[in-house]
């Protein structure tokens, strides 16, 4: 768990926000994924319904599902749209909607399976949220479930190493339609963060309530890389070289004096 320490950034807004999903050089459509992602909301896995195979290796995934049952009508409407790349990293969209007539809980995964596991690790993650009042009543919320500090989790192997956005996100207008956004991130640029091995997977957990009638759009991206190794510049064993002649010939010399 991070400390408390660390740079945290927190924004509101009430005006509307649209987010564009970063560019991707699209190689083949309806492409077969060489790895299974696990993707789930709750109890329930989500049905891919499109997968793009993009030119640097990574792998767009897309798909929109219905589920849950409260009187027998759906509790949610959940689409995304994330791209997933075995470097690791997992970023994209998801947007929810809360179908019901109450405040509820809910929780969404992607997990990445990964090899060769290797070791250190470094990370980083952010996400923004972004939360409208779907039903016009002139209010939406969005908050970390109490048992649970924030609503984003970075996972490696299961295990949280990054949480973030451990912020309430509301909004309220004189008229119908409001919207409200909070974003929070850590070490990036980069990835930056030390972290520990990476032996099978990395993901991200979604952890949250939401207001009834209303919907939220998550923008996440979590990131875990080997450390770069910084390359030995070409002159420096030659510098060191020549340090080590000059320390020995002064030290003759001052055995002659």
């Amino acid at each position: 768990m991070m400390e408390a320490k660390r740079f945290h950034r927190l924004v509101g807004c009430a005006s509307a926000l649209y987010f564009i999903g970063s560019a991707t050089v699209v190689q083949a459509q309806d492409a077969e994924l060489p790895f299974v992602p696990v993707l789930t909301i709750g109890s329930t896995a989500l049905i891919n319904e499109d997968v793009v195979a993009n030119a640097n290796g990574s792998f767009t995934v897309l798909g929109h599902q219905l589920g849950g049952l409260v009187n027998g009508q759906p509790v949610w409407d959940l689409a995304w749209d994330l791209t997933l790349n075995q470097d690791p990293s997992i970023f994209g969209l998801a947007t929810l909607t809360n179908l019901t007539t109450a405040t509820r809980n809910f929780n969404l995964a992607f997990s990445l399976p990964i090899t060769p596991a290797f070791f250190p690790s470094v990370f980083g993650g952010s996400i923004t949220a972004t939360v409208f009042d779907a039903n016009g009543d002139r209010t939406a919320a969005l908050a970390p479930i109490a048992i649970s500090p924030s609503i984003f989790r970075g996972t490696i192997d299961g295990v949280t190493v990054l949480p973030l956005l451990g912020a309430n996100v509301t909004c309220f207008g004189s008229t119908a339609g409001c919207s409200a956004s909070g974003m929070d991130d850590y070490g990036l640029p980069g990835p930056t963060i030390r972290g520990p091995a990476v032996n099978s997977a990395i993901g991200i957990f979604l952890n949250f309530s939401l207001s009834p009638g209303d919907r939220v759009t998550f923008n996440t991206n979590f990131i875990v890389e080997p450390p770069s190794t910084v390359p030995v510049p070409a002159a420096l064993p030659l510098l060191l070289s020549g340090l080590g002649v000059l320390a020995v010939r002064r030290r003759r010399i001052a055995k002659v004096s």
